[in-house]
């Protein structure tokens, strides 16, 4: 169960979770005046978590019903030919704009914490993904198993401080940056539609964690319980890093990374720490990326496996250079729409499940 709930996290939690970014796009309330909801942290963060808790608990059951090994197993079980071909290439190219958004994200930390231009960032951060795909990843795995409980708490600790220091009277100064600059606020127009898509694009993700553990899940509760667990613990990181915007609002969602601004508030310690995680999670993400990538390419092009792992964070260098938050913000939601139907099919086939059984 435990290790269901961790997978589930771990598939959600990337650089795009962690440095904010998202919440600013998808979930900030200020973006959807005057139709937040009752909460003070907006409607759509707890809509949002509600429904990573229900289709945590779907897919578990589901995966553990079907006994899948591959989000190929999957889709095929859950949609007809020929559109289950379609969801799986639309899975292959999503892991390939993943990539290009990690590159764009490390371009925008390096020079946030360190100075140095996007281009610098982008290049060293596909070197080592080159290399370490080359030579295996094996090791990089066991150190983000370890890395990822770190990450997973800065943005509690974050939160906790920066509650502490707005009661205190803290009030950041307004940044340079401009509000909402992407194709996101034309594509989420409402906050239960921008919450859908932004579950959508993640249990697209989710997918593929939940389906290769299928067959190893021993019963149906098992399942249920840790897709909840998951899902429920992704509501509670939301909630962190959605109170961290409340509390400094505007002036640090103007950023690209607006957590790293929050951190930059509590000290040098918390910056550093926070980059560090942030950087180590969006190498890990590009190095599985371009692992899988070139692992489902390598049967189709005759090429040798140096040749094409290069090919391929080369390629994903190219959009990477248009930012972190043009991407993020224009690329999710057109995935988030084309995993609508996927979630429906999902909820039917839950659904169809527990009557059956009934």
């Amino acid at each position: 169960m435990f290790e269901l709930a961790a997978s589930y996290v771990g598939a959600v939690v990337g650089a795009g979770f962690a440095s904010g970014q998202e919440q600013v796009l998808f979930l900030f309330p200020i973006h959807f005046q005057p139709e937040t909801g009752p909460f003070p942290l907006g409607s759509g963060v707890f809509f949002a978590g509600g429904l990573f808790v229900l289709f945590g608990a779907a897919l578990g059951e589901l995966v553990f019903t079907q006994k899948t090994s591959s989000p190929r197993d999957f889709l095929r079980q859950l949609i007809p030919w020929p559109l289950w071909v379609i969801y799986d290439g639309l899975m292959t190219l999503f892991i390939y704009w993943s990539v290009s958004i990690m590159f764009a994200g490390s371009g925008m930390l390096f020079k946030q914490s360190m100075g140095l231009s996007r281009m610098t960032g982008i290049i060293l951060t596909a070197m080592v993904t080159i290399f370490a795909t080359v030579a295996g990843v094996d090791g990089l795995l066991t150190v983000n198993l370890i890395m990822s409980p770190f990450m997973l708490a800065m943005p509690i600790v974050v939160a906790v401080l920066s509650i502490y220091k707005r009661v205190q009277g803290f009030r950041p100064l307004m940044g340079n940056g401009i509000f909402k600059t992407t194709l996101s606020s034309a594509l989420t127009f409402s906050w239960p539609l921008s919450a859908l898509l932004y579950v959508s694009y993640n249990v697209l993700l989710a997918v593929g964690i939940f389906a290769s553990m299928g067959r190893d899940i021993p019963d149906s509760g098992t399942a249920r319980r840790g897709g909840i667990l998951g899902g429920i613990a992704l509501m509670f990181f939301l909630v962190a890093i959605q109170s961290v915007l409340v509390a400094y609002g505007k002036p640090i969602c103007n950023e690209e990374l607006p957590m790293l601004k929050a951190a930059s508030y509590h000290g040098s310690l918390i910056a550093g720490g926070y980059s560090l995680a942030l950087w180590f999670s969006m190498a890990t993400t590009s190095i599985c990326g371009v692992f899988t990538l070139s692992q489902r390419l390598s049967k189709h092009l005759p090429v040798s496996k140096a040749s094409l792992i290069t090919a391929i964070t080369a390629m994903a260098c190219l959009p990477a250079q248009l930012g972190f938050a043009k991407l993020v913000g224009t690329v999710y939601p057109i995935i988030g729409y084309a995993g609508l139907p996927v979630l429906a099919l999902v909820l039917l086939q839950f659904l169809k499940t527990h009557m059956t059984n009934r």
